[in-house]
């Protein structure tokens, strides 16, 4: 059963690119150490789940697109194949130490909904993973600038995201659904896959630590996405 306005989520590449929202929540994760419970939503092809399998002794997940999900149950213990909200009632053997909601939340037209059945999921201690991307990058004030709001198949502004967030209203999301924000990482522009051309070698190095240097610069104009980690309050 779909959730009003979800999506298939299967469509979005894994991006195996240095600084991304993806190689941040893999980095972070791998701090954690082995035996880990953990719980991703929205899980897709499983491609952080074949990551981080390793590291976990139970490892759960929630998908809405079938296909997608037959692809990735394997790399799962409790594969469950159903919207985010309905799906977050489990079955699940135990509480975990770190979820996963990695671009998930922009999707739903309540996130507020799925975070307040995602707080009880997490035993003392545990860690929300979520990454959510940044509308008021710079791409898009000039785009607002110039009269545009150029929607697109993947991105900032892909097509299907039904909620947009600022690096502060992201962290008053968390804070309104009983979270409190410990770290908060800006991520750069993938250039490798906005602009193909300067993405390539020689280019390809300098431009993505320029894009890097911004970020951290200037996170609110320059940050493309936002990885937040929160604890329940």
């Amino acid at each position: 059963m779909r959730y009003e306005g979800e999506l298939p989520r299967s469509r979005y590449a894994w991006k195996e690119i240095p600084g991304s929202s993806h190689d941040v929540l893999l980095s972070r994760i791998a701090t954690l150490g082995p035996g880990l419970s953990v719980l991703d939503v929205g899980f897709g092809a499983g491609h952080l789940a074949r990551r981080i399998r390793p590291a976990c002794r139970y490892l759960a997940g929630i998908e809405l697109d079938p296909e997608a999900a037959l692809e990735g149950a394997a790399f799962f213990d409790d594969p469950l194949v159903d919207d985010v909200v309905r799906g977050l009632a489990g079955p699940w053997r135990e509480p975990f130490d770190v979820v996963v909601a990695g671009d998930v939340l922009e999707h739903l037209p309540q996130p507020e909904r799925a975070l307040e059945l995602l707080r009880p999921l997490l035993r003392p201690g545990g860690i929300l993973l979520v990454s959510l991307p940044n509308v008021a990058n710079v791409t898009v004030r000039l785009a607002l600038l110039s009269g545009s709001f150029p929607l697109s198949d993947r991105g900032i502004l892909d097509r299907t995201h039904l909620r947009f967030f600022t690096r502060r209203t992201g962290r008053e999301l968390l804070a309104g659904c009983g979270f409190r924000v410990v770290r908060e990482t800006p991520t750069a522009m993938p250039v490798e896959l906005a602009l193909p051309l300067l993405g390539r070698p020689p280019l390809a190095g300098p431009v993505r630590a320029f894009s890097k240097l911004l970020s951290a610069a200037w996170p609110g104009l320059f940050g493309y996405q936002f990885v937040y980690e929160a604890r329940p309050t």
